[in-house]
């Protein structure tokens, strides 16, 4: 092993027995034991013996590697073996088959509760989890301020653990599992019952122990968090790993992955779509100032995302003179225009264009329908659909990334009154994504006095302020 490499995994699989019945728990080692005796009728033995249960393989041939001060992802539905994966490198799990090593002294936080005792206070488990991490009493002592500090549940901290909330149990627990000076901090969804003043103080916590060399691995359903925190990523799926690399291509992977199913469903409706009349949208009447050819932004190098039922056939990013133009200062304009070809009968699609920071984190994510352009209700294959999404670049002085993509949403849902979020994003199907198709650069305002800043922070939201100015009485 590499003296970088802190956590090694070679060819991990586990495989938990599945048994048919109660009985057989006892039975089928019993009938495997007699067929070690009887030869004779070995073969049939074992034969019943295996009959009686299954192996279900909650993970299968997992490899990576992770250095020293890197942070690794792993996203996944739920069941598709990330907490698995954990518990083996932690080594609360004996894998299966395969390898799995760690340097260093690894703090962990998996299950709510493991570790804790519910019946001591919190003092009580700082001292026992700290103990059982391989920290001496006098050692506790000089941390235990720091640690209650850290977790500030305030006189809850001499109170038994199972009279707290989830929140102040892993409060305390991230505290503790921090303060132990780990080389290795594996996170399983902890923190996502944390607030957002908690989660704020963990992540800052996380990114100081990664300054000083400690390997990060945390699990999350929270895309944005493991998107912007760890630099790889592993996507799980049903037990394999989908996908390993950059956190920014990892998320949307997961995401069309997820959208597998509804390809499905939809590809077994009725004909209605192949039957509804063409709707092409052609020609430059439909969207003033369409870009001449020379213009166009070439697509050929960048990652393509999508299931096959369309295809980007042009870009270009123009100011408001209709020039071609990637440098823009700040409050300035950015026309996107962009064409997709369609290869597949489809129902209600819309465009979007999302900004990206260096992180890879979205500072800008509209869809057509958020600026009240709506398409029809159904695109036969063979048309082309043109956007056009003008935006104001209120956002900090940075170079960004775009991305472009084609979305897909059942007519039948925009039909219901009072739509939900989550209603609304379970209907989404992402059609075609394009990742960091160019780059943009956005600078200061042509005076650059500091008050001309149009803003603090990444991006200027709408706002309306109000000044009065009240003189004391004479």
């Amino acid at each position: 092993m590499n003296n970088a490499t802190v956590i090694s995994a070679q060819g991990i699989s586990k495989a938990y027995r599945i048994w048919n019945t109660p009985s057989a728990r006892l039975t089928s080692p019993l009938m495997e034991g007699a067929a070690n005796l009887i030869p004779s009728t070995g073969q049939w033995l074992r034969k019943k013996a295996h009959a009686q249960y299954r192996d279900f393989w909650a993970i299968k041939e997992v490899s990576f590697e992770v250095k020293k001060g890197e942070s690794l992802g792993i996203i996944g539905r739920n069941g598709s073996g990330k907490s698995t994966l954990l518990q083996i490198i932690a080594g609360t799990l004996q894998a299966t088959s395969g390898s799995s090593r760690v340097e260093g002294r690894v703090a962990a936080l998996l299950e709510l509760g493991s570790g804790f005792n519910p019946d001591f206070t919190g003092r009580e488990n700082v001292y026992l989890n700290a103990a059982v991490l391989g920290l001496s009493r006098r050692e506790v002592d000089q941390r235990y301020d720091q640690i209650a500090a850290f977790a500030d549940i305030g006189d809850f901290i001499e109170q038994p653990v199972k009279t707290y909330s989830s929140g102040m149990f892993v409060r305390l627990a991230f505290a503790v599992q921090t303060a132990v000076e780990p080389q290795v901090l594996i996170i399983d969804e902890a923190l996502s019952v944390g607030d957002v003043f908690f989660q704020q103080r963990c992540y800052e916590r996380m990114r100081e122990l990664l300054d000083k060399g400690v390997c990060v691995v945390l699990a999350s359903h929270d895309l944005g968090s493991v998107q912007q925190f760890c630099k790889q990523t592993l996507v799980f799926r049903r037990g394999e790993v989908a996908f390993h690399g950059p956190s920014t291509e990892a998320t949307k992977v997961y995401f069309q992955l997820e959208q597998q199913d509804k390809v499905a469903t939809f590809a077994t409706q009725s004909t209605a779509v192949t039957e509804a009349p063409a709707t092409p949208l052609t020609g430059n009447a439909s969207i003033p100032d369409w870009p001449t050819p020379e213009n166009e932004i070439s697509t050929s190098g960048c990652r393509v995302v999508g299931n096959g039922w369309a295809r980007c056939s042009f870009l270009a990013v123009c100011n408001t003179a209709g020039e071609a133009c990637l440098h823009f200062r700040q409050g300035q304009k950015m026309s996107i225009f962009y064409e997709f070809e369609i290869l597949h009968d489809m129902e209600f699609c819309v465009g979007c264009v999302t900004i990206r920071d260096k992180t890879g984190q979205a500072v800008h994510s509209k869809i057509t329908l958020q600026d009240g352009v709506k398409g029809p209700a159904r695109v036969k294959k063979g048309s082309r659909m043109r956007f056009r999404q003008d935006t104001e670049l209120n956002i900090s002085c940075e170079d960004y990334t775009l991305d472009i993509s084609l979305d897909m949403i059942s007519a039948d849902l925009l039909l219901q009154p009072g739509i939900s979020y989550d209603d609304f994003m379970a209907s989404q199907l992402r059609i075609c994504e394009l990742h960091s198709v160019t780059s943009l650069t956005v600078r200061l305002r042509e005076n650059h006095a500091p008050f001309q800043l149009l803003h603090f922070g990444l991006s200027g939201l709408p706002s309306h302020s109000t000044v009065e100015i009240i003189t004391p009485e004479k």
